[in-house]
């Protein structure tokens, strides 16, 4: 599937949609901060379902269901256990759009949305454990 949209700089668009969403988690409580980042985590790794229908098979659509879900519970566990899950979430959601490649596993996607995704993903866990962390 390759979509009639394209991104010229994927990775670039990655790091500045970091850079424009990030600010938010320093005038929030770190309650507030773990929260959204429990639902970016979920909305994230939601987005490959759709890739998924497009695909217009159950087993490629049931695997990414699958892994969506996973990602909703590492959220989930950020909110309820430690928000460690969140970032972990987000760096293993890296490594999930990096199988997609060529495809490797799972629906096939655009082929900016890898690059794009995974500078998302890491930017935002590497910034997520230095905020709680330090």
């Amino acid at each position: 599937m390759e979509s009639e949209f394209h991104v010229r700089r994927p990775a670039l668009l990655g790091g500045l949609l970091f850079i424009v969403s990030a600010p938010v988690h320093f005038v929030v409580t770190q309650d507030v901060s773990i929260a959204i980042a429990a639902v970016t985590l979920g909305m994230i790794g939601g987005a490959y379902i759709g890739f998924g229908a497009q695909a217009n098979d159950s087993k490629t659509l049931a695997l990414e269901l699958l892994v969506a879900v996973l990602f909703g519970m590492a959220a989930l566990a950020g909110l309820l256990w430690h928000w460690i899950a969140i970032p972990l979430g987000l760096a293993l959601h890296a490594i999930w759009d990096l199988l997609h490649h060529k495809p490797i596993v799972g629906a096939r996607v655009p082929r900016w949305y890898i690059p794009f995704c995974v500078i998302y993903d890491l930017s935002a866990a590497i910034f997520l454990v230095m905020l709680y962390a330090f």
